[in-house]
């Protein structure tokens, strides 16, 4: 293509242009150093669930968090394992991944758009809030819906009029949590 001399090698003298190749790009790696992305990619999506049961159980689901906080870490499973550092390591490393799991799931649940039935996070903390969250269903199908059966809670088909009224909220909880879990996992796919 002609182009200005000034950035040719080879010149036509007569007419003052000349041709050029185009150079060979080269290839740049864009997700590290000056060149990486400043934005972050962002998961949105809005629940199933009317937003005037997810502002009821917004709280609730708060309640069930702090409970869960409260929670001891899980002993090493190894009982007779003599290297106490590496039970020390385990233990400390545990307790860290399930610091960083809650506060993840902290930031979804203190945004303003939760409350209104809308989850958005980052997307480097999708797999922290699915096991904060699969954290808190345990801790709700252990505490509070022990009248069900996995069947009832996995497939949904509980005749919910006929639970009590002490139930019936936490139910809706665990559902929640799972539509949430779900619409994540979509997001990941």
């Amino acid at each position: 293509r002609n182009i200005c001399w000034k950035f040719t090698k080879r010149v036509d003298q007569s007419c003052g242009r000349g041709i050029v190749s185009e150079p060979n790009p080269l290839p740049i790696n864009c997700s590290i150093g000056v060149c990486k992305p400043f934005w972050k990619r962002m998961i949105e999506f809005r629940l199933r669930v009317d937003s005037r049961i997810t502002r009821g159980l917004a709280p609730l689901i708060v309640k069930c968090f702090s409970e869960c906080r409260n929670r001891s870490l899980p002993a090493f499973p190894y009982l007779d394992e003599q290297d106490s550092d590496l039970v020390d390591s385990w233990e400390s490393s545990l307790g860290e991944d399930f610091a960083q799991d809650r506060q993840a799931l902290a930031r979804l649940l203190n945004s303003a758009k939760f409350a209104h039935g809308y989850v958005e996070l980052d997307d480097e903390d999708a797999e922290q809030v699915l096991r904060a969250i699969t954290e808190i269903r345990m801790h709700v199908r252990e505490q509070y819906l022990g009248a069900l059966t996995d069947v009832e809670l996995e497939t949904g088909e509980v005749s919910f009029s006929q639970k009590s009224s002490e139930v019936q909220p936490f139910y809706l909880t665990y559902l929640v949590l799972a539509e949430i879990q779900d619409g994540l996992i979509q997001e990941m796919i």
